[in-house]
Formats: structure tokens, sequence, C-alpha cells
């Protein structure tokens, strides 16, 4: 059968201020969901699939203060965090040093409000098929710690742009590792991944040729996330998640993303 395991969270906070209250202060709400999902299985005696899903959706809404009235006035909740990400991987189990390995996975988000005349759901998405060897550094009940390294084939669809949608197609070569470990007691967790991918081709090359950022491309994209669990109560945990990205074709600086925050959450395990 298949083995999986299922983790949400949800954390809630609210700061609240009398009108009357001596300073700038201003009171403040917002929430935070999300979902972490495993299914594994060994589909015959030398092929495993291992699919991971992850998503997160959370608002929040400041109080500001109205020019005309001056009194304070709650604002509408505003998107602060938005994330669906699946991703299936699939292994050949030779017993060798290196297992072969195809995988797919898909990243996007809910809602698009960059524009804001009109929400674009699932959308900008980007899709990558990769194919390489896998090595299982450890695997235990306690530490999961895996490496891959292989081809890659990318698609970046936006379709908030007026009039049409951009596909941009590249490929080149990627870099996965994951890490998970866990106390004996399970009261404390902490997973990590890095994922670098450095595009060797990309169908958007010809059209940035002679401008300044013709070559923004050709810079690998990094992604590090951390995710640091500690159980409090059975229902009561503290949250500490930190990532870090780098994409030269969005930004020319690092990005960096930080959340801490107590949350009720709920797991099952098998």
């Amino acid at each position: 059968g298949w083995k999986y395991s299922i983790y949400t969270n949800l954390t809630l906070s609210l700061n609240g201020y009398s009108d009357n209250w001596d300073g700038g202060e201003f009171s403040a709400f917002s929430w935070a969901l999300q979902f972490t999902g495993t299914a594994e299985k060994a589909l015959t005696s030398w092929f495993t699939d291992k699919n991971t899903l992850k998503l997160a959706f959370g608002q929040t809404a400041l109080q500001e203060r109205n020019a005309e009235t001056g009194d304070k006035e709650w604002q509408k909740l505003k998107k602060s965090s938005d994330l669906i990400d699946f991703e299936s991987v699939g292994s050949f189990t030779l017993k060798a040093f290196l297992d072969p390995f195809i995988s797919f996975r898909a990243v996007s988000q809910f809602a698009d409000i960059r524009d804001t005349t009109h929400t674009y759901y699932i959308n900008p998405a980007t899709l990558t098929e990769s194919f390489g060897a896998l090595r299982n550094l450890m695997k235990g009940e306690r530490v999961d710690w895996s490496l891959r390294l292989g081809g890659a084939l990318r698609q970046s669809i936006d379709r908030s742009l007026p009039d049409s949608f951009k596909v941009t197609n590249d490929g080149g070569i990627e870099l996965v590792t994951d890490f998970k470990a866990s106390t004996k007691d399970n009261r404390i967790s902490y997973l990590t991944q890095v994922k670098v991918y450095d595009a060797l081709f990309s169908s958007a090359s010809d059209k940035l040729e002679g401008t300044s950022e013709e070559n923004f491309w050709r810079y690998p994209d990094v992604s590090w996330e951390n995710t640091l669990g500690i159980n409090l109560s059975k229902y009561i945990m503290l949250n500490m998640y930190f990532q870090l990205l780098y994409d030269r074709e969005i930004d020319k600086k690092v990005r960096t993303r930080e959340n801490i925050g107590i949350s009720l959450t709920y797991s099952v395990k098998n």
C-alpha cells in the first residue's frame, strides 16, 4: 500500500489598539493555512513513485487612519502567502550506486493579483520535467537524505499579459537535494531543500539579444527552503520557515522570506 504523511497547520495573529491609544500603533490581523502531503509506493520491485503536494495561502489586514474623519478603519484583507507546488518523482531501484529517475513538477499560485483590474487564477505556472540519477545518501526512520542530478526541461506560462499569454521554454541541468530529520519523540523536525537550475538554452534568448538583460537567463536559479517545527503540545507547534531565492531574470539581488509563528497543527502518518 501507499506510505503517506499529511501535515497541516493554521496560524492566526491579532493585535489590537483602542482608537485613543497614545502612539502610532495600528491593529493588524493575519491568518495562514499550510498543507504538506506525501505519498510513496513501490509500484513494482524495481520502480518507486513518490508524490509531494505543498499548499499555502494567507491574508493580512491592517488598520489605517481615515484622512477625512481621523478614525481608524480596517482595510481589506491582502494576500500574504500563496503557493501550489506538486512534484512526482519515479525512481528505478536497480540497487546500484546511482538509480535513474524521472520527475514532473508544477508550481503556481491560487490567485495572481498583479493586475489590479483582473484576478488570474492558477497563474503564473512553471512546469518542469527532469531525468537523471538519484542517490539516497541516508534513509532511515529519523533521517532521510537524497540527492539527484540530471537534465531538465522547463515551461513558464504567464496568462496575465495584455491580449495574449507568454510561454517561455528552456532546458538545462538541475541539482536537487532533500534532507529531513526528526527527534526520536518527533517533537522537533527539520526539513531543508536546495534546488539549483542552470539553463543551457532558452526560447527568450533571441528577443533579449542586444539588451541589458540578454544574458540574465544564463545565471543559475537557486532555491533554499528551511522548515523547523517544534511541538509544544499535541496540536500546538512553533514553526520557523526561511527561504532564499535567486533568479536573475526577476531581480539582481537575493530574495528572502521568513515566517515565524505558533500554529494549530494536525498530522497523520503511516
